[in-house]
């Protein structure tokens, strides 16, 4: 990933052990920019809009939190994800689907 944050890790940024282990397991040692600015945020339960450059870490970014939320507070039909760009929505399932053996047993996609 690129502009790695490195001061701070996922735990700092209030990511739960769990979710903080499968983004070690995916390779990612360290949040980007873009995380470090986003996770915490949405974590608390706030909207947000973030621009950035490709390869930059968005995903996650928003994916994270809403993971965390959904390990939380587990419910079919839990977050909807507003993404213009049509390479980004054919992007989401395919970047997504690594998370499903981290935290669950038996993911269908």
């Amino acid at each position: 990933m690129a502009e790695e944050a490195e001061e701070k890790s996922f735990k700092d940024l209030g990511v739960n052990e769990q979710l903080a282990e499968a983004c070690d397991n995916l390779g990612w040692k360290n949040p980007t920019k873009i995380q470090v600015e986003a996770i915490p945020m949405a974590l608390e339960g706030k909207d947000i809009i973030g621009l950035a450059q490709t390869g930059s870490g968005k995903t996650g970014a928003f994916a994270i939190p809403i993971l965390q939320s959904l390990l939380e507070t587990p419910q079919a039909f839990f977050a909807c994800v507003l993404s213009p760009p049509v390479n980004s929505l054919f992007k989401l399932p395919s970047s997504s689907k690594p998370w499903g053996p981290a935290l669950v047993s038996s993911v269908q996609w």
